[in-house]
């Protein structure tokens, strides 16, 4: 017998009218999950705050998982529409400033409601790697592939696909820790101007030590 995912919505709307609600229900689940945090939460203090009956909100959301589900993944979609914009292949002259507006437009992700977001990432891995948010960062790692591909210049072969791996998560687990640990730096000039140095000191390519001056022994 297969077991349902708790964090999986029932169905997804397709008329107006039931799209409307579930943006009523989600909109209310964002504000209880802020004001009450995820252990505080039920689907009974999300209906009420929606107004709509809690069967109305359990055919689309069987769980308060399946809520927080559905708003990591919209999370990650704004991230994606954001990001696509900035990431459509052009020749780069300035390798810095193309990298910080990158990362200032990956920061002001998390900068909208910081406190939602900082509940998302705690609760996130409740409900688990989801389908839908694994092909959004697929859908990342290929657009900055294919940006610096065109653009990047190495001293010795590198594999790109790692080398994109290893500096999206880096970066996007340095942008969480923040939003979790740290949320007054969220809209800091310096956590910009930080995360960029930690991306151009990875990508730039690496020049051989100059040794120092050998100091003569006494």
């Amino acid at each position: 017998m297969r077991v349902r995912n708790p964090a999986a919505p029932r169905k997804r709307p397709r008329q107006e009218r039931s799209k409307a609600t579930v943006e009523v229900i989600l909109e209310a689940a964002a504000h209880v999950l802020v004001s009450s945090g995820y252990e505080g939460t039920t689907t009974k203090q999300v209906a009420e705050r929606a107004g709509v009956s809690i069967g109305s909100l359990y055919q689309y959301f069987p769980s308060k998982e399946a809520l927080v589900a559905m708003l990591v993944e919209r999370l990650h979609q704004r991230a994606l529409a954001i990001l696509s914009d900035k990431l459509v292949p052009h020749p780069i002259t300035d390798l810095e400033q193309e990298v910080r507006e990158l990362v200032r437009a990956l920061v002001d992700v998390y900068a909208v409601n910081p406190s939602l977001q900082r509940v998302l990432l705690e609760q996130a891995p409740r409900i688990g790697r989801l389908q839908v948010v694994q092909e959004i960062e697929a859908r990342v790692e290929s657009l900055v592939q294919g940006v610096l591909s065109q653009n990047l210049e190495f001293e010795r072969p590198r594999n790109l696909g790692l080398v994109v791996f290893i500096i999206i998560r880096a970066l996007r687990s340095a942008v969480w820790a923040t939003v979790v640990e740290r949320p007054e730096l969220i809209g800091a000039p310096e956590l910009v101007e930080e995360l960029t140095a930690l991306a151009l000191g990875y990508l730039r390519p690496r020049r051989p030590l100059v040794p120092g001056p050998v100091r003569a022994e006494p």
